[in-house]
């Protein structure tokens, strides 16, 4: 049961957010509805998270990595927000498909800058981060590969910029991406298969 005194500003607009992405939804008559009322109850399950984010990390309320998970959590609530609002308002809204991919590559590489900026911060945990079956099993193997996440972030983040005015956005997002990802998950699994030897 979710306290009032728990609800400071940012949780009340993220929720009034969610619930005005959902109740809107209803008056939308085509295929788009289903996503805007998916994203609206997402973004009520991470507002949850961040309610329960202690528990979660198993940590004191007032430690500084809390916080941390918490500004990630709103990061992403924030995203979902904004994708939700685009679902409801873009059949009366027409971007030009060029300028639209762009701000995409764009708003993926602030994205992946901001998470990696974080990701050095974000305690040992199996809901948030990294998560894979070797990062969730040991504690340096975590650190390790979010390490990694942050030094890829910002080079990432910049060359897909620049390569969005050369080559295809989808491309450019998929090479980002799955580069961004895989490198510390090859990197992590090697030095957590060097550490126990197996």
């Amino acid at each position: 049961m979710m306290k009032v005194k728990n609800l400071d500003f940012t949780r009340c607009f993220f929720l009034i957010a969610s619930l005005t992405i959902i109740i809107l939804s209803f008056f939308i008559s085509d295929a788009k509805t289903s996503k805007a009322i998916f994203i609206g109850l997402l973004i009520i399950t991470l507002l949850l998270l961040d309610l329960n984010m202690p528990k979660v990390a198993k940590l004191s309320e007032d430690n500084p990595k809390v916080r941390t998970m918490r500004s990630m959590n709103r990061l992403i609530i924030a995203i979902f927000i904004i994708l939700g609002t685009y679902y409801l308002i873009s059949p009366s809204v027409t971007i030009a498909a060029e300028t639209s991919d762009k701000f995409l590559i764009i708003g993926l590489a602030i994205f992946i800058m901001i998470f990696g900026n974080i990701s050095p911060k974000i305690p040992f945990n199996r809901y948030m981060g990294l998560r894979l079956p070797w990062t969730i099993r040991d504690e340096d193997t975590w650190r390790i590969a979010h390490r990694i996440t942050g030094y890829l972030a910002f080079p990432i983040g910049i060359l897909m910029i620049i390569s969005s005015f050369f080559f295809e956005s989808q491309y450019v997002a998929g090479v980002g991406i799955i580069s961004w990802v895989l490198i510390p998950s090859l990197y992590s699994l090697w030095f957590y298969y060097k550490k126990y030897k197996m």
